[in-house]
């Protein structure tokens, strides 16, 4: 598990950076960004996994590493991709009217809203990510399921059934948090509603509570 829990903090920042990458209006800009989604998503975790090992010359670990972070990260940046392109236009309009660059736009209004539609596809890579560490196995890394591997052979039969049903009990642990932690960011994300960016941005633009216009006062 440490090499999961090494790869997923940096798959997500990575992830971030690509997507962000790949909204560039510029499509020189956007292109090897593009490029590099595409390339890492194509390739099977495993085949970078030895890359790392043979070519590279690595150890297992960060084989791993690598294998689990440029394969995740290719596939958060398009979630985190997707999770932009469906916001409404209108967010990113009147936070234009509002004088904010586009930089600022997308990094305060667009992208927080988009993180919190695509928690549960996140969450849900994550896993993934976890489950995929296992292919450690193949190439010498003493992940989980080498650790009980090793020990079914030197316990025995007696315990074999019994290791494996542990070791499985902790990938199902982790991964039942996991997909917990998405159903409860599910359930109490909201969308950021346009007066809400109004009112961060010019206080006085936005209504008050009471529906009344708290910027100018109603002559009689």
């Amino acid at each position: 598990l440490r090499a999961a829990g090494v790869a997923a903090p940096l798959a997500l920042v990575l992830g971030l950076l690509l997507a962000l990458w790949r909204t560039t209006r510029r499509w020189w800009l956007r292109a090897p960004a593009v490029a590099v989604v595409e390339v890492f998503r194509g390739l099977p975790v495993l085949l970078v996994m030895f890359f790392g090992l043979l070519g590279f010359g690595w150890s297992a670990f960060a084989s791993v590493v690598l294998g689990l972070t440029v394969y995740n990260m290719a596939i958060i940046a398009e979630i985190l991709r997707a999770g932009l392109a469906s916001l409404p236009k209108g967010q990113a309009e009147a936070a234009y009217a509002l004088g904010l660059s586009r930089t600022q736009t997308l990094l305060t209004v667009l992208l927080p809203q988009a993180v919190r539609i695509m928690a549960p596809s996140l969450v849900a890579q994550l896993v993934v990510l976890l489950k995929d560490s296992s292919l450690g196995f193949i190439i010498g890394y003493a992940e989980l399921l080498r650790a009980v591997q090793n020990n079914a052979w030197y316990f025995g039969n007696t315990y074999f059934v019994a290791l494996f049903v542990a070791g499985a009990s902790i990938y199902l642990v982790v991964n039942l948090s996991l997909s917990r932690l998405a159903h409860v960011i599910q359930r109490r994300s909201t969308r950021v509603p346009v007066a809400a960016v109004v009112d961060a941005v010019d206080p006085s633009a936005a209504p008050s509570p009471t529906g009344t216009d708290t910027g100018h006062t109603t002559r009689t």
